[in-house]
């Protein structure tokens, strides 16, 4: 008999090895546990200097404030049609309410960035006032981020538990003019340990 199923196991097996690898950026959309991962990226680790210490990364340098650190590039990092122009990380306590957020400021405009995201294969978004975000929130029965209902929560304030947002903004006025949009992560409300070890499991061991 004609091996006639033969060229086509090769072909399949030929182009699952040649599959691209996950954008580093679409990748850190996803808010979660491999999130920071991002800057031990070839294009990035240089940029955010970063050790590992007991299995998490550690970010060091950078110009420091009361809310937390910035990384500026001096050259813009270009990936997937983006054009990178420095990150930040911050922690911060208000009123209160934890607010954890990281991500990277951009040349592109927030419509472009969303384009380009969408591209890399990023997360679907819900687009208001000239902002595009993902919005979770956390569940205590499930100890999971579950979609957020816009419907059911405007206007009301999270209390008892907090929210994971990955929004698509414009970048803060004193930034250079190189720097237009910016995209991040963040989670701000009652933040417990098993929100951390789900999305920034570097800060467990960081009191608040």
């Amino acid at each position: 008999m004609k091996p006639f199923f033969l060229l086509p196991l090769v072909t399949l097996f030929s182009t699952v090895s040649v599959a691209a690898a996950p954008s580093p950026v679409a990748s850190f959309a996803a808010c979660d546990d491999h999130s920071l991962a991002v800057v031990q990226s070839p294009l990035i680790k240089d940029l955010v200097p970063n050790s590992v210490e007991n299995g998490q990364i550690k970010l060091s340098g950078g110009t420091k404030s009361d809310m937390g650190q910035r990384w500026m590039f001096a050259k813009p990092v270009e990936i997937d049609g983006m054009s990178l122009t420095g990150f930040y990380a911050e922690d911060m306590d208000l009123m209160g309410t934890r607010i954890i957020s990281w991500g990277f400021y951009a040349k592109q405009t927030p419509n472009e960035l969303h384009t380009q995201l969408e591209k890399a294969g990023g997360p679907r978004l819900e687009m208001s006032q000239g902002l595009y975000a993902r919005a979770e929130i956390w569940s205590h029965g499930k100890s999971s981020w579950q979609p957020e209902d816009p419907a059911a929560t405007a206007g009301k304030l999270v209390v008892d538990s907090a929210e994971r947002v990955f929004l698509i903004e414009p970048a803060p006025e004193e930034l250079s003019a190189g720097s237009n949009g910016m995209f991040t992560c963040s989670i701000q409300g009652k933040v417990n340990e098993a929100m951390l070890k789900s999305s920034r499991p570097d800060l467990v061991s960081v009191a608040h």
